[in-house]
């Protein structure tokens, strides 16, 4: 019988069909600073949820569980794929930070220490509470986060626009952000034959990505003026993503087993 605090672990962590109530508690969520709170509180309440389960016993249901390991790659190659075709800014952090969450119960079933599921969770969830914070900050702007109708917003809010762009980029494991050196952990845990779906979630993210930066940064500029962000507001968040950089890679070594 499946431990009731394994499935709920399997919402906050999301993996299918759970994930639903994940995003779904996100989505009620309405203030932006709320909504980032939520994003980095959920997924850091299912890992406390696992670490109080025996290790052998997370193990033996995940990594000798060829289905369970299926349902989260397919877990997270549904949310990439949902991705693609997004353009409201806080709907798809929301379903790329799930894409990747989802791939923490690779690491659980390794038996991996409890702080590393932690830090693997923080990973995807802090570029996407960042992500949350800069959409409420287009939509007090614009009266929207979604992006495309307005032109290319970064002739017109440049220190916004690329704040989001790099926010984005954290998310979906660019190198030397610590999402990067987790999905590198994953890699090194799984066979060889399982590596091909990661490969498929490495690259629809990619692609998300690419749409969602070429409907952000480029086209003619809207009509109109708009107050950008703040210097110093701008540049908390450049420190905040510098912060993230440096502790990629002080963790790397942890992650990666280097």
């Amino acid at each position: 019988m499946v431990d009731l605090r394994v499935l709920a672990a399997a919402c906050l962590l999301p993996v299918f069909p759970l994930s639903a109530l994940f995003n779904q508690l996100v989505e009620q969520v309405r203030h932006p600073a709320a909504r980032a709170l939520a994003v980095l509180g959920l997924p850091e309440a299912g890992a406390a949820l696992l670490e109080g389960l025996p290790r052998h016993t997370l193990v033996r249901g995940v990594v000798h569980s060829p289905a369970v390991v299926a349902l989260v790659l397919c877990t997270s190659l549904l949310y990439a794929l949902r991705a693609l075709s997004v353009r409201e800014v806080t709907l798809w952090a929301r379903l790329v930070a799930t894409s990747g969450l989802s791939l923490d119960w690779l690491l659980v079933g390794t038996g991996a220490p409890a702080r590393s599921v932690e830090l693997f969770a923080l990973a995807w969830s802090v570029p996407a509470a960042l992500l949350m914070v800069w959409a409420g900050l287009f939509s007090a702007r614009l009266g929207g986060a979604y992006l495309g109708l307005g032109g290319g917003l970064a002739a017109r809010l440049p220190r916004l626009s690329w704040l989001v762009a790099l926010s984005a980029l954290a998310l979906v494991a660019t190198p030397l952000f610590p999402s990067f050196f987790g999905l590198l952990h994953v890699v090194d845990v799984l066979p060889l034959s399982q590596l091909w779906p990661v490969l498929g979630v490495l690259f629809l993210w990619a692609w998300a990505t690419g749409r969602f930066l070429g409907h952000l940064l480029f086209g003619p500029p809207g009509a109109g003026p708009v107050a950008d962000l703040p210097v110093v507001p701008a540049s908390l968040g450049v420190v905040i993503l510098a912060g993230l950089v440096v502790l990629g890679v002080l963790w790397s070594g942890r992650w990666t087993g280097i």
